[in-house]
């Protein structure tokens, strides 16, 4: 948002870091899931003791607890992020028709 070129108000950064956070969330996912198939794939295949197959049955339910509080914890970033954006732009707004001799 601009007034005469003069004033200029931006927040595409902030629309970067909820981008990123969602890919790095994406991302854990994927590794941990690709992880977990490869080991169990070896317990499969009688390459590992089966003992580990249990243990990574309890490794995958903490991971999906913390990564569930993670998602929560990002999910409100996310809000606060959008939040700051959207007072940002009614600020900015009302300070551009105020310069410009209008009400805020």
């Amino acid at each position: 948002m601009s007034f005469n070129g003069m004033i200029e108000f931006r927040n595409e950064n902030l629309d970067s870091i909820q981008t990123q956070t969602a890919g790095q969330q994406d991302e854990y996912t994927r590794i941990w899931q690709d992880v977990q198939r490869q080991i169990m794939g070896l317990v499969a295949a009688g390459q590992v003791d089966a003992q580990i197959g249990a243990t990574l049955e309890e490794r995958d339910r903490i991971f999906q607890q913390q990564a569930a509080g993670y998602d929560d914890s990002v999910t409100s970033q996310n809000t606060a992020i959008r939040n700051v954006q959207n007072i940002g732009n009614e600020g900015g707004a009302a300070m551009v028709r105020a310069a410009a001799g209008g009400r805020a």
